[in-house]
């Protein structure tokens, strides 16, 4: 992770994390997908929603870091195609995988 990743929360570039949503559906959504419980019809649309606002933050780019940025560009494109719980834990762990941890 870089240094940019420290962002303070209120910064405009800085991800949102999961557990300050405030519409009431992704933290229950959230907590079933970490518990292993079963998802509700929507899960995850909505997981796939936070990853995409969390991965498409400009924080995480790694400038002329070329190969690193393949790999950031990769997982971009890839958290537009999440279709199932299976899909989100292998990307979870890709992203971590990069030292990127959105839960």
């Amino acid at each position: 992770m870089t240094e940019r990743a420290l962002l303070p929360p209120d910064d405009p570039q800085a991800p949102r994390y999961w557990m300050y949503e405030v519409g009431g559906k992704l933290v229950p959504a959230m907590k079933r997908y970490l518990e292993g419980t079963r998802a509700f019809p929507d899960d995850v649309n909505l997981i796939r929603a936070y990853l995409r606002q969390w991965i498409d933050s400009p924080v995480w780019d790694h400038g002329n870091e070329a190969e690193m940025q393949r790999d950031l560009d990769e997982l971009r494109r890839k958290a537009r195609e999440l279709r199932t719980i299976s899909d989100i834990t292998t990307w979870v762990e890709q992203a971590l995988d990069l030292g990127i941890d959105p839960l």
